[in-house]
């Protein structure tokens, strides 16, 4: 037995004992286990082990969210941000029409810890994402991690194999039903906005999910975070209100970066394109996509900046590291959004007809001609 599952094993009954009293929990232990057991024939024990013993850990320290809420330890700001995660997550599944999951109905006391850290990789001579099986959920251009060695171990492995690699952190994701996923106290660091684009995102997940289409799952998640955040703002505070306007004026501009990110994707796909079709060798490619990335970078401050209503808020996309995998982990979450959003003008801005038509969209090999058929049909 690896140190990493013997870790496991005590951290489990250590776990499962504090968390005898909530079944959801228990019933989860015992799906990651499985899920651990399975991963362990094809290898990557240590990784599975980890996965589930972060989870395990987290499920110690979970407490419902109105406990938290009266909580004297946290600030008033992150008592008003758990507030509004409650409100929130019920206007998801009230009106929006997100399934109802034990999803952010308990908090984390994480402190300052990211949810994870996500690892994305691209072959360096063309845009092409580097691919992980995953039991269940089928393959993968992203891996996540509890642990930030580990994740700096892969990144470095794969850097060694010549790609293109991206390390971050992610605020928030999705066990897909399977776990009650709380809110972090990391999370109460963001504001409004953000915040409730965040957990209608994962909620989203959990109502909608593809097997093996990245691609599809996360814009999809993308403009519904967005669109249903700005429906909850115009309910709830009234259209004209601040909190409405700023939540308009913040996700125009998420929009303007979109644009950004799909222009930067196309120039890149274009170089890759013309190298392919004159033959030139892979260290010719390599050499000549910087000056494609730099001349990408320079467009951002002369035709996307000035369009910003908050400047300062993107200004680290004046610096941002371009290479073929943070190129492919943008356009995942920021391309292709118009399609949601035709659908939903669609359906007359009703969310729940539009998200019945997405969750099927996601039963087809190609959703996206699904929802533009469903869209003509109308």
């Amino acid at each position: 037995m690896t140190q990493s599952a013997a870790r496991l094993a005590t951290s489990y009954k250590l776990g499962l004992m504090r968390n005898l009293h909530r079944p959801r929990v228990r019933i989860g232990y015992l799906i990651s286990l499985t899920v651990c057991v399975a991963a362990a024939t094809g290898c990557e024990v240590d990784y599975y082990a980890h996965l589930v013993f972060g989870q395990i850990e987290s499920a110690a320290r979970l407490q419902p969210i109105n406990d938290a809420i009266g909580d004297p330890s946290l600030t008033q700001t992150e008592r008003d941000r758990l507030v509004l995660v409650k409100n929130v997550r019920r206007f998801g599944i009230d009106v929006i029409g997100l399934a109802e999951t034990d999803a952010y109905t308990v908090f984390d006391p994480n402190g300052t810890t990211p949810a994870a850290y996500v690892i994305t990789a691209s072959a360096k001579d063309r845009l092409a994402a580097y691919e992980w099986s995953f039991p269940f959920v089928g393959n993968a251009p992203y891996k996540g991690y509890f642990d930030l060695e580990m994740a700096r171990t892969e990144a470095r492995r794969l850097q060694d194999l010549d790609y293109d690699v991206q390390l971050g952190a992610a605020g928030g994701f999705s066990t897909l039903g399977i776990l009650p996923d709380p809110v972090r106290q990391s999370n109460l660091a963001q504001d409004e906005i953000e915040l409730a684009e965040l957990i209608l995102h994962e909620m989203l997940h959990s109502t909608i999910y593809k097997p093996g289409d990245a691609d599809f799952n996360e814009s999809l998640a993308t403009f519904v975070g967005r669109a249903a955040a700005q429906r909850y703002f115009d309910t709830q505070f009234g259209e004209n209100s601040a909190e409405a306007v700023a939540a308009a004026l913040r996700f125009a501009d998420k929009s303007v970066i979109d644009g950004f990110v799909v222009s930067l994707y196309d120039d890149a796909k274009a170089y890759y394109d013309a190298a392919a079709t004159r033959n030139d060798d892979r260290a010719t490619i390599i050499a000549g996509r910087e000056e494609v990335f730099a001349a990408s970078s320079a467009q951002y401050a002369t035709e996307f900046e000035p369009r910003l209503n908050d400047p300062t808020r993107w200004e680290g996309l004046r610096t941002l590291t371009v290479n073929n995998a943070t190129i492919l982990s943008g356009v995942r979450y920021q391309s292709g959004l118009g399609i949601f959003a035709d659908a939903l003008a669609a359906a007359g801005g009703d969310f729940p007809t539009a998200i019945r038509v997405f969750s099927d969209a996601a039963g087809v090999p190609d959703s996206r001609n699904y929802i533009q058929n469903w869209i003509a049909d109308r």
